[in-house]
């Protein structure tokens, strides 16, 4: 430990490490949420279906204890599934805005769909490009799409809450054919929900009033999502808490000095660990949020 302290200390002192170190860091801040989403990639490691929606569950009284990893990807098929089953357009160009890891996309060419990827994320890029080299791909933000092609079909499935919504609407109209299809499947604030980086509810309908879009189909799946929010919070109560205590406990019977003198990193860190896994609270969710599927159609 003395050694690595010291090795610590000849670093700070030490000028030329100390420049590379800053040169490190503004590289690293080059980083951005929509280019390098790392919550994403984290998710796509952990989950085989190359989907990263929360699924749709049939049966909404699952108990939390009940739910296995290969039901929530089951889940996530069938909640593709069910965007599938509502293309009617089915000889038309097909885009799929926020691709994620290109599971959508692949069930579309899979049954005959000729399908088109979009997604700002490097990293779901790279991935597509390696296992679907056939499908063909913007890297590029919804807003900055540049195309002169017309889709029958637009897809936003969880990828309209990263848009903003007046130039998703604008983008949209420009893109679709007569005729064709948004198919929106999203979370949307309700009530007195005031976060500014989320939809609103009562916001998009008025939006879709105010482009003359007709609504041909939607449901209410809140309750068929929410059982992924029960899973989450399940592992996160019974096994991150309780672990982030037991290694703090370890650290104060192994090292209590180490313990004293990061107490309020320590503090910090569980302060952002609650305000983060309280956004996968299913009581509060389905409180604050409706989540709708939703298909649009431009006259």
């Amino acid at each position: 430990m003395f050694t690595l302290m010291s090795s610590i200390v000849k670093n700070f002192l030490n000028p030329v490490k100390i420049i590379k170190a800053i040169c490190f860091h503004k590289k690293q801040k080059k980083y951005t949420r929509s280019g390098s989403d790392l919550e994403l990639m984290f998710y796509s490691r952990i989950l085989k279906s190359d989907m990263l929606h929360l699924g749709y569950f049939e049966d909404t009284e699952i108990e939390q204890e009940d739910i296995s990893i290969n039901d929530i990807e089951k889940a996530q098929v069938r909640y593709a599934e069910n965007i599938v089953n509502k293309i009617t357009n089915r000889n038309e160009l097909i885009l799929d805005v926020g691709c994620g890891m290109g599971g959508l996309a692949a069930m579309l060419m899979r049954q005959g769909y000729n399908v088109e990827v979009l997604t700002p994320n490097n990293n779901q890029i790279e991935y597509i490009k390696e296992k679907y080299p056939n499908l063909p791909y913007y890297n590029v933000k919804y807003e900055d799409l540049n195309t002169d092609k017309k889709y029958g079909t637009v897809i936003t499935s969880e990828s309209l809450q990263y848009i903003n919504l007046d130039r998703a609407f604008l983008k949209t109209e420009d893109i679709l054919s007569s005729g064709g299809q948004w198919i929106i499947s999203d979370s949307f604030c309700i009530g007195n929900n005031k976060k500014k980086s989320r939809l609103k509810w009562d916001e998009f309908l008025n939006k879709i009033k105010e482009h003359k879009l007709e609504i041909v189909y939607q449901q209410d799946i809140t309750r068929n999502i929410l059982p992924v929010y029960k899973f989450l919070n399940l592992y996160v109560t019974r096994f991150a808490y309780p672990l982030i205590d037991y290694l703090e406990n370890k650290l104060l019977v192994k090292k209590a000095w180490l313990y004293y003198l990061t107490n309020d990193f320590r503090a910090s860190l569980r302060r952002k660990v609650l305000k983060e896994t309280a956004s996968i609270d299913p009581g509060k969710f389905i409180t604050e949020y409706t989540y709708q599927f939703i298909v649009l159609k431009k006259n």
